[in-house]
Order: structure tokens, then C-alpha cells, then sequence
């Protein structure tokens, strides 16, 4: 009876607290209409908006906007974020949870592999 009670009460707990899925993606950072892109790291080189989460106090995103000014393209970058559809249009973002491995001159995908000998 004991046991059934902890269950029980495990389980309200996991309904009662909404899941985020996040996930790590990995690709280059760039500014594009003074938004900072993910250009993933995958075959196709899918692109996603970065956004900082609303009512976070970091804002990693406006962090890295500012550090691309400077740095030397490409600029590998590893995002743990959560994707979210772009209302009204046909994209994709992410809304960051924060970012790792930041490299400046470093690229991730084939193309440039393949064009470099």
C-alpha cells in the first residue's frame, strides 16, 4: 500500500510539471538581418533563429550576436536549446538555453572539409 502511494504521488508529480525538450545542436553562427542563424551541422545545413527564452535574465543569444561582430567567420558553436516553429512563416528556431564550445575559424560541416586539402 506504502509503495502504491509513492507511485501515485510520483506520478502526479511528473504530470503536474510541463516537459521541455531540448536537445544540443551543433553547427556555425552567423548574422543574418541582424539575427544570429544556427546553420546546423547535417547534410541538409537546416537554419535556425536564436532567441534568448522570455523571462530569463541570461540572454546568451545577445551575448553571441555581439561577439560575431568581431570574431573570424566560421564560428562553431554548440546550442542546447529548445526548437520552436516560427509563427507565420516557414522557419525554424531556437529558443537558447545556453551555449558551448564557442570557436572562432572552426567549421563543422563537409563542404568545407571536402574543399580544404
Amino acid at each position: 500500500m506504502r509503495r502504491s502511494l509513492w507511485a501515485l504521488a510520483g506520478a502526479a508529480l511528473l504530470v503536474a510539471v510541463p516537459a521541455t525538450a531540448q536537445d544540443l545542436y551543433i553547427g556555425t553562427a552567423e548574422i543574418r538581418n541582424d539575427q544570429v542563424i544556427l546553420v546546423r551541422c547535417d547534410l541538409a545545413a537546416n537554419r535556425y533563429v536564436l532567441r534568448d527564452r522570455d523571462g530569463e535574465g541570461e540572454k546568451p543569444v545577445a551575448a553571441l550576436h555581439e561577439k560575431l561582430r568581431t570574431l573570424k567567420a566560421p564560428v562553431y558553436v554548440e546550442v542546447i536549446g529548445q526548437y520552436a516553429e516560427i509563427e507565420g512563416e516557414d522557419g525554424n528556431a531556437l529558443d537558447v538555453i545556453g551555449l558551448e564550445n564557442l570557436t572562432a575559424g572552426k567549421s563543422c560541416h563537409l563542404i568545407d572539409a571536402l574543399g580544404s586539402k
